[in-house]
């Protein structure tokens, strides 16, 4: 049974991918599976929205004051 659709499949296979990785570190399934692969162990927990996705921390875009620098890039001052 599905709790959690994911969006696109790249999204699958990112979530899957860092949830296998976790897997064969020695993190603990969440999921009674028949296989005993960690990547179908992932999938598996991905599919039953067992495991969350976290969006990255995206900086805000520093504003540059058009007026700093005085104008002067690209010349030779002496």
């Amino acid at each position: 049974m599905e709790i959690q659709s994911v969006e696109n499949k790249f999204k699958f296979i990112s979530i899957a991918a860092a949830r296998c990785q976790q897997l064969q570190r020695g993190a603990r399934p969440r999921v009674d599976s028949k296989s005993t692969k960690p990547t179908t162990v992932a999938q598996e927990e991905v599919r039953q929205g067992l495991v969350a996705a976290r969006e990255p921390d995206v900086p805000e875009p520093v504003a540059q004051d058009a007026d700093a620098g005085g104008g002067s890039e690209g010349t030779d001052v002496g």
